[in-house]
């Protein structure tokens, strides 16, 4: 059973949110445990995790815009995780395959999110539970 209170902490620490995370968007973090983040090198972590904040805070900042003026900065949606997941893969990945550590090989090896890159990165075409195959 995954600590949902560490991952809802570190997923807060990442983002830099000052709100609560709520359940539904830890769902594709589920099976995140900390020894996953202490067991990569310290270069693919800072990577792993810049990416993911930065791209996540991107994807929710485009919807701002829908807001209008002065409503502040929306709350963060599943996509916005997603999005930043797979950003978070891309910076695994380009760490070159023999320079990159066990622990990151496994991570990309159980993620399940469609690639960041590519001829059509963020599109999904997949259904519910049904795993795309990384190139």
């Amino acid at each position: 059973m995954a600590d949902t209170g560490w991952i809802k902490k570190t997923l807060a620490d990442v983002l830099g949110e000052d709100r609560p995370i709520p359940d539904y968007m830890i769902d594709k973090l589920a099976g995140l445990k900390p020894e996953d983040l202490d067991e990569l090198r310290q270069n693919e972590r800072e990577a792993a995790l810049s990416a993911f904040a930065r791209v996540a805070r991107q994807s929710r900042d485009v919807r701002g815009g829908e807001l209008g003026e002065g409503a502040g900065r929306p709350a963060y949606v599943e996509a916005d995780i997603e999005w930043g997941l797979r950003a978070a893969a891309a910076a695994l990945e380009s760490v070159p395959a023999g320079k990159r550590s066990e622990k990151a090989t496994s991570l990309l090896a159980n993620c399940t999110c469609p690639t960041a890159t590519g001829p059509n990165p963020g599109v999904d075409p997949r259904t519910t539970g049904e795993k795309v195959e990384r190139p």
